[in-house]
């Protein structure tokens, strides 16, 4: 049965045992339901304070797999120490408001988006911090666990896949402008093979989604992406989200300071750089086309609007990626 949105407070104390109340939707533009509420948990003293959660939907063809996905990634990297939110519930079918969900922990801190602005002198720092904690998520040992995540594909057959699936959502949209931008990755996707690992990747991991407590960095969110292969594509996808929506110099500094510890990403950066703009040029005509159920197929779609107000600087990206390459050779 599914539980109106009304009672859907009451369908979560029944399954999470206690009481949840403050209900608040999450307003940030994302394809994917998202509340924040207080569980007050049964073995807690009724005047103690309340546990401050998040409710997450998923929608889509794959919904149950997102969820069962994304539960068992917060599991695994939470037994490894990585500062993600604490899983309490997976409900993996639409019995409750008609979609599978999760309940996990709202992280405490401010983003580091917000820590930055108000602290511009400390920002290298926090980039060299940023570059570490990828760097240790790049590190995770997934072989012994991580069974969603799996098989693997090899570093050609994941780029030869991401492309051809992007570029078929950019021709539903008739974004015939990207045609350079994929012939340009389809010629170059023999580079990929080049990648000397794989690893665990975010996919979405920029100062929006890493949270920080004074001079700590508190925890990491969105791991809906969550997937294995080569970690050049976080490196590249923050690179252009630093570069489009602060300025090159922050962008270019996180990829140095990242590199510094893993060169060996370098190989396959320009293949992933320009993968980057292309798949967020794609995203935005699929918003200026209001192709919202296409954008419900992964997991966290970023801010619309602020995506799409960046459409220039992500044309300028990719066009001085593609440019700094050839000139390379």
């Amino acid at each position: 049965m599914i539980v109106p949105q009304q009672n859907l407070t009451q369908a979560l104390a029944e399954q999470l045992g206690g009481t949840v109340d403050n209900l608040v939707p999450i307003q940030r533009g994302a394809a994917h339901r998202m509340f924040t509420a207080r569980w007050q948990q049964p073995d807690q003293p009724p005047d103690s304070a309340a546990m401050p959660i998040v409710i997450r939907f998923f929608h889509g063809p794959r919904a149950i797999e997102d969820a069962d996905a994304e539960a068992a990634a917060l599991r695994e990297l939470g037994r490894t120490g990585y500062p993600v939110p604490e899983l309490f519930l997976l409900n993996d079918d639409d019995s409750i408001d008609g979609a599978p969900l999760i309940v996990m922990q709202e992280l405490p801190g401010q983003t580091l988006t917000q820590a930055a602005l108000a602290n511009p002198e400390r920002i290298p720092q926090w980039l060299d911090r940023a570059s570490d904690l990828l760097l240790r998520l790049h590190g995770v040992n997934w072989q012994n666990g991580y069974a969603a995540l799996k098989p693997v594909l090899p570093p050609l057959d994941f780029a030869e896949r991401q492309v051809r699936w992007w570029a078929r959502q950019a021709s539903t949209v008739a974004a015939g402008d990207l045609d350079e931008g994929f012939g340009w990755l389809r010629a170059h996707l023999y580079r990929t093979r080049s990648a000397t690992n794989q690893a665990l990747l975010h996919r979405d991991f920029h100062p929006d989604n890493i949270l920080v407590i004074g001079d700590r960095i508190s925890g990491v969110v969105d791991w809906g992406e969550l997937t294995i292969g080569d970690p050049a594509l976080d490196v590249g996808w923050s690179r252009l989200v630093l570069t489009t929506e602060a300025n090159a110099d922050l962008g270019d500094r996180f990829a140095e300071a990242y590199m510094r510890r893993n060169p060996s990403v370098g190989a396959t950066l320009p293949f992933w750089e320009v993968f980057g703009a292309v798949k967020r040029l794609t995203t935005i005509a699929m918003i200026k086309a209001n192709k919202s159920e296409r954008l419900a197929m992964w997991a966290d779609a970023p801010d619309l609007v602020r995506q799409v107000g960046r459409e220039d600087a992500v044309r300028s990206f990719l066009t001085a990626r593609i440019a700094v390459d050839d000139a390379d050779k």
